[in-house]
């Protein structure tokens, strides 16, 4: 099966056109729509490739691919017609003290490597050396950790991610990567590494990004911008790293059902590239499957997906009955677990989900971008951090489903309001009365 150069074409103008009309409004490339479009895209392409003979993505799974990008837009546009013309223009400072903030990391950080002994010490416990176990056993490593076998205190890890936040935004205040910021990306690259988990990585990755890129510079430190890039982008390599070792460790097989010679070809040379493609390429043909079977098969309870962390803890306290651990299979003809967010919308509040939460996704993220470059606030950071995973994450899940991103949002907004309780005195940022050198937002322009 050859690839639909056509369609290839189309996909790539489409993304192109929908990427720079978020460069448009946001005034920088690194913002919630031209990401959103650039994933998607790229989802859409690799697809479009046909590397593998998927069954095709029928017209309805198109019609909500296309409702769903459209109302993320135009939640964003409306925030942007609706808000006060001056609003950009005022330059934002930053009201936290480094010291406190540094301190916050590292508390977080100890708390967090008590998660990541605990992963260790429960891999050692059921295979003896970790490190060997690292590569003989890692698909019942896997195994283990989704049925929650080789963890006793397993929420404690995720206190790595709100670390990760904030420090991405003390990278930024300082103007240099330092041990301190270190400490939570090489520890949650520890932890995905011995629990075979591969999207704490990417969580890592961007809510240290989207913090550094949405927190005020610091004017006295000098440094060049391709240093500060060569200092960020050490960081983001070592989670590559652990991305990439989980990968290529955790058992993925590559003997895919409908692989093609091409495919067999570049996995000769890179033996995961199989595994890695299909998480981009199979989400759309698993949507397709999803709304084309009975109803039955595609209904559950209001907000199943969205709220399934709240709904665990409820069964835990006695108070709801059990709920599904995971999602239903898909074979496309390659197997898959995930249908994108989409999936989850529709099979929790049905196509009002398809068209509302976008919309109110885009409006959210769009006003707490326009207050970081106004009125700049650690928790408003925290928070659009967070709400960035859900973007990134979208063509492949409603990361809302995830227990971790409720326990990164949570602790993340308690420790922003401690961080900023105190600080600002007649409306006034404490800092802000007695340093003049902060300067605005810049990222990527």
């Amino acid at each position: 099966m050859e690839a639909n150069w056509l369609a290839v074409v189309f996909l790539l103008i489409v993304t192109g056109l929908a990427a720079y009309v978020g460069r448009m409004l946001f005034k920088q490339w690194f913002n919630p729509l031209s990401l959103y479009s650039s994933l998607w895209g790229f989802c859409l392409i690799t697809y479009e490739l046909n590397l593998i003979q998927y069954f095709p993505v029928r017209r309805l799974a198109w019609i909500y691919i296309a409702v769903g990008w459209g109302s993320l837009y135009l939640g964003s546009m409306i925030v942007f017609l609706v808000r006060p013309p001056s609003s950009r223009s005022v330059t934002p400072t930053f009201s936290v003290d480094p010291k406190r903030l540094r301190k916050a990391i590292l508390v977080l950080s100890f708390f967090g490597a008590i998660g990541v002994a605990d992963q260790i010490r429960g891999v050692a416990t059921q295979f003896g050396n970790p490190l060997i176990a690292a590569f003989a056993n890692s698909g019942e490593i896997y195994t283990d950790r989704v049925s929650g076998v080789t963890s006793e205190v397993p929420y404690f890890g995720s206190l790595l991610f709100v670390a990760c936040s904030l420090a991405g935004a003390y990278t930024a205040r300082v103007g240099k990567l330092t041990v301190t910021a270190m400490t939570p990306l090489v520890l949650e690259t520890v932890n995905n590494i011995f629990g075979m988990f591969r999207a704490g990585v990417v969580m890592a990755a961007f809510l240290f990004l989207v913090s550094y890129f949405y927190t005020p510079r610091s004017g006295k430190f000098s440094i060049k911008r391709w240093q500060q890039f060569a200092a960020v982008s050490l960081g983001i390599a070592i989670l590559v790293a652990g991305f990439v070792f989980v990968s290529a460790t955790r058992g993925l097989g590559v003997d895919f059902p409908g692989t093609t010679p091409a495919m067999e070809k570049i996995s000769e040379i890179i033996p995961v590239f199989p595994s890695i493609y299909s998480n981009f390429s199979a989400t759309p043909v698993a949507l397709s499957m999803y709304l084309t079977s009975p109803d039955e098969a595609k209904t559950g309870h209001w907000g199943q997906f969205a709220l399934m962390p709240i709904f665990r803890l409820a069964v835990r306290l006695g108070l709801s009955r059990s709920e599904e651990r995971f999602e239903e299979n898909y074979y496309t003809p390659v197997p898959t677990n995930t249908a994108t967010y989409l999936k989850n919308l529709d099979s929790d509040f049905g196509f009002s989900g398809i068209v509302f939460f976008p919309l109110l996704l885009g409006a959210i993220m769009t006003v707490l971008v326009l207050r970081t470059e106004t009125n700049f606030r650690l928790l408003d950071v925290l928070v659009l951090s967070n709400a960035y995973l859900i973007v990134v994450f979208s063509f492949v899940v409603n990361f809302m489903a995830q227990g971790a991103w409720y326990i990164s949002m949570a602790v993340g907004v308690v420790v922003a309001i401690t961080l900023e309780r105190g600080l600002k005195t007649n409306g006034t940022p404490a800092l802000a009365r007695t340093t003049s050198s902060n300067i605005p937002i810049e990222g990527f322009r």
